[in-house]
């Protein structure tokens, strides 16, 4: 077995990225992780079939941008498009019972001194579910690392010694039987002498990984759709005309449908931007299909026609469309089997794509914030 370039992360080393209280500094730690992991994950599995952790990595790199605020310039320049359209829309009687501040002057200033606390709210939301992922399946991946590698790796005493950091049970009463099945695939592609099958081990493993972890950021992710921008809208709005005549009750009749609108349009620009993967070579937009492999094949040959029965049973649960890349597109990126269904298209369409093997970050970005410091240039 070729060494790895990288050495394997430590229960330590995982454990400290978890304790870490600067949101956007751990990101980075996080993402380039599971980029160590994917390295050294590469040597149990072989180079071929990529395990979850590949798709994690570009999944926290993604991340960071949210957690970095990366995106408020350009949300504010697409909401105050939004927030001039809306109050141009308004009818004459509405218009006049707003007054000044009906004009969309007026609205723009209450916009734009809102956007970075409705985007604070995003990046906590997000920055959570970022941590609660890595927080249950780093050490668990650096577990697998631990037991499934040298001498005795395929034993079934191997694989007890992982299963035994899980609790048995449903996700939904704090069971983790979806990540004790991915971890017994994992082991089972250890010794399989055959790609195709070991291809859909891997593929069975990464699906219910995805699950697991999807349906753990459901909430997250939910918050950060919702993030409260009616509610800081009529709050600033409120301390801007402290002291004026305007009644409170009055002031609130008049702009909440305002505020509801905004709020409208700032969820379809927020569903927009969640929608969105950033890979290596292409950003990915997540209500659209997900993308064939090549122009005469949606996924590589040892994927193409799935045989195991497990797998074929996971897929038929979570794939609304078998054996095909056209309809993997998320209607609604709220809803967990919308996700889902994207998830496991594009987990089967790149697990051979060597692409997504590139590092995250620069060695410079990498020295930089293993030395505590925000690294220059993109990130």
């Amino acid at each position: 077995m070729a060494p790895h370039p990288l050495p394997p992360p430590t229960y330590a080393e995982v454990d400290a990225i978890v304790r870490m209280e600067d949101a956007p500094l751990r990101n980075l730690h996080i993402t380039h992780t599971y980029y160590v992991l994917r390295v050294c994950f590469a040597g149990v599995l072989g180079e071929v079939d990529q395990s979850w952790c590949v798709f994690a990595t570009w999944a926290s790199k993604t991340a960071g941008a949210f957690i970095r605020k990366e995106m408020v310039a350009s949300l504010e320049r697409d909401m105050l498009s939004r927030a001039d359209a809306v109050m141009r829309g308004l009818g004459v009687t509405q218009a006049r019972l707003l007054g000044s501040w009906g004009l969309p002057s007026g609205v723009a200033t209450v916009v734009t001194s809102i956007m970075d606390p409705v985007m604070s709210a995003v990046a906590e939301h997000v920055a959570r579910g970022n941590l609660w992922v890595f927080q249950e399946l780093g050490p668990l991946y650096t577990a697998m690392l631990d037991h499934f590698t040298g001498p005795g790796a395929t034993s079934p005493a191997a694989l007890e010694r992982v299963l035994a950091r899980l609790k048995p049970g449903p996700l939904e009463s704090g069971g983790q039987d979806l990540l004790i099945r991915a971890v017994r695939a994992y082991h089972e592609a250890l010794s399989l002498p055959r790609a195709k099958d070991r291809a859909e081990r891997v593929f069975l493993a990464n699906a219910l990984v995805g699950y697991h972890e999807q349906t753990r950021l459901q909430e997250p992710i939910i918050g950060a759709l919702r993030a409260p921008l009616k509610a800081l809208f009529l709050d600033h709005l409120r301390e801007l005309l402290r002291g004026s005549r305007m009644p409170e009750t009055w002031l609130l009749a008049a702009f909440t449908p305002v505020a509801d609108q905004l709020e409208r349009c700032w969820r379809e620009l927020m569903t927009r931007e969640l929608m969105t993967l950033e890979l290596p070579d292409r950003a990915l937009r997540l209500g659209e299909d997900i993308p064939a492999l090549t122009p005469s094949a949606d996924f590589p040959a040892d994927l193409m026609r799935l045989e195991h029965p497990e797998l074929r049973a996971l897929m038929k649960q979570l794939d609304r469309t078998p054996d095909d890349t056209a309809g993997s597109a998320a209607r609604d990126w709220g809803s967990l089997k919308d996700r889902m269904n994207l998830v496991v298209d594009l987990f089967r369409s790149r697990q051979q794509d060597r692409v997504l093997s590139q590092p995250p970050f620069t060695p410079a970005q990498v020295e930089a914030f293993q030395q505590g410091r925000m690294p220059a240039g993109r990130l």
